[in-house]
């Protein structure tokens, strides 16, 4: 295997690159965890998997791949090896990463659906200014969804996920920041117009990927 196919991927059909290696890395840590009595670690991570595993099928550029799947991971272990509660700036650093990276995913994601208008169709000001505000509104939305599952789960459950109005207040700050950072990176991709889909190792075409 060549040094360029090593990096870029497209080993074999099953196994495309180092970023497949780690959705089933999380296939096994969550087995593993499970097996060592850890419930709420398991469900994390085989959650984990299984978004890292549809996010496969959406053929997303590489970059965006292994930043989606490297996100998933980081949530994920962080839950189960207690580092929520551990780590004092771990959750703050979550509320960041994971809004940064998902929700430009979420945007090339309703784009294949033909929701939205794809980052690599021809774009101009207006569009860059509306690609922003969508991706941004997304990465809100996927926080605010989150602390509402907290406080249902706290006040079903007595789970404590939630440690009182400024913990939320200060997480919606942190979603907003990555929610931003996310909106600037994805303009920035359709700027300069890097392509929404995985690349071919070896050669400057797109893959097809059929909407």
């Amino acid at each position: 295997m060549d040094t360029r196919r090593l990096l870029l991927g497209d080993w074999t059909p099953v196994v495309r690159d180092g970023i497949d290696v780690l959705r089933a890395f999380l296939v096994v840590a969550a087995i593993a965890v499970l097996a060592m009595g850890n419930v709420g670690g398991a469900v994390a991570l085989g959650s984990a998997a299984l978004l890292a595993l549809l996010a496969r099928a959406v053929n997303l550029p590489r970059v965006y791949d292994a930043g989606f799947v490297l996100a998933l991971s980081l949530h994920a272990v962080g839950e189960a090896a207690g580092w929520y509660d551990d780590v004092p700036w771990f959750d703050r650093l979550v509320h960041v990463v994971l809004p940064f990276l998902v929700a430009p995913v979420l945007y090339i994601g309703l784009a294949r659906l033909d929701v939205l208008p794809d980052p690599q169709d021809e774009t101009h000001t207006r569009h860059y200014v509306g690609m922003a505000i969508v991706t941004f509104s997304l990465g809100m939305a996927v926080g605010g969804l989150w602390e509402i599952v907290e406080f249902t789960s706290d006040a079903v459950f007595g789970s404590e996920l939630s440690e009182g109005n400024v913990d939320t207040v200060g997480d919606l700050m942190a979603d907003a920041v990555g929610s931003a950072l996310g909106a600037a990176l994805l303009v920035a991709w359709a700027r300069w117009s890097w392509g929404s889909v995985r690349r071919i190792g070896g050669v400057s075409t797109h893959e097809d990927v059929d909407a």
